[in-house]
């Protein structure tokens, strides 16, 4: 596996929606339900020093909850494979930034908002740090004068695939495809297209261009048909209807000249007559079975083309 050091895994939780899934399905804390994601806001501020920009990126959403208050979510997305053992200590100092960020920004606050620090590992090795700050220091003194501070860690290589299916959403399709070698991704595309086909087209269409930079080249080919597969049915109406159109020529000319060749042996009036027909319908065949290949329902290929459902199953 591989996990290229990016902007668009960055990006990718840049929207609302993905933030809403990774916290319902891995942060199981009961105020997460409290939240209004629909007034998420993302604050434009970096706390990473610019030798670290290769090896991790830092998001920070302002996330208001459904009885007024608020929060900010501060997320660290660590790309290094390798595990950072004094990790509670780096997200305690980002936070406190964060907080000097915030008390710069509105002096006359009298209390400070609660900050939730998450990381979020997609590193190969499995994570060992402590999660708590005060299990990297010396307890010889009373534990009043120890700072308590712990980060919520969501590592992916410690779910299995059979969770990240059951989610049923963008998260586990992430975190699928970033954990599971190509040849085993292959079987699993049209779950994957399941999943995309429910979430919204600007979150998918961020998701079907991280994959194509996530993979070196050559990309594979079943990426090439997750974008095409996702496009079809949540993508814009018109295209859509586009595609069809195009596939519906394209099958009719071949069947056309398919059968106009057959015809001219056959006598050339004749031939084209029958040709001309029995073209139409090869056209029509290549163009179901071309739909058929797309993952196109039938009943929605039968719609199309005229022919039967059981006519369309042979082909």
């Amino acid at each position: 596996m591989h996990h290229p050091h990016d902007h668009g895994y960055k990006d990718l939780f840049s929207h609302p929606e993905l933030l809403r899934e990774l916290l319902l399905s891995c942060v199981p804390e009961p105020w997460v339900r409290d939240l209004d994601f629909n007034r998420a806001c993302k604050i434009d501020k970096s706390f990473i020093t610019a030798s670290q920009k290769r090896l991790e990126s830092d998001l920070i959403w302002h996330v208001p909850f459904l009885s007024g208050q608020e929060i900010y979510l501060y997320i660290l997305i660590e790309f290094q494979s390798t595990v950072d053992h004094f990790m509670a200590l780096r997200i305690l100092r980002y936070t406190l930034e964060l907080y000097s960020s915030l008390l710069k920004d509105r002096p006359v606050m009298k209390k400070l908002p609660s900050v939730f620090p998450i990381l979020l590992y997609n590193g190969d090795d499995r994570w060992t740090a402590p999660e708590n700050l005060a299990d990297l220091i010396d307890q010889r003194i009373s534990l009043d004068f120890i700072p308590r501070f712990r980060y919520f860690k969501i590592a992916e290589n410690e779910f299995s695939r059979e969770r990240l299916l059951s989610l049923k959403n963008l998260i586990g399709a992430l975190f699928l495809v970033e954990t599971t070698d190509q040849e085993a991704l292959v079987p699993l595309v049209t779950q994957i297209v399941d999943i995309l086909r429910q979430e919204q087209p600007e979150v998918v269409k961020a998701f079907v261009s991280w994959l194509h930079s996530f993979f070196a080249d050559p990309v594979p080919d079943w990426v090439a048909d997750v974008s095409l597969l996702t496009e079809v049915p949540t993508m814009l109406a018109t295209t859509v209807k586009k595609w069809k159109e195009e596939l519906l020529q394209q099958g009719l000319q071949e069947g056309l000249q398919q059968g106009v060749q057959q015809g001219l042996q056959q006598g050339l009036q004749q031939g084209r007559n029958e040709g001309r027909t029995e073209g139409r319908y090869e056209g029509i065949r290549v163009t179901a079975r071309n739909l058929k290949n797309k993952g196109m329902p039938l009943a929605e290929i039968a719609e199309v083309t005229g022919l039967s459902i059981e006519e369309i199953e042979k082909l």
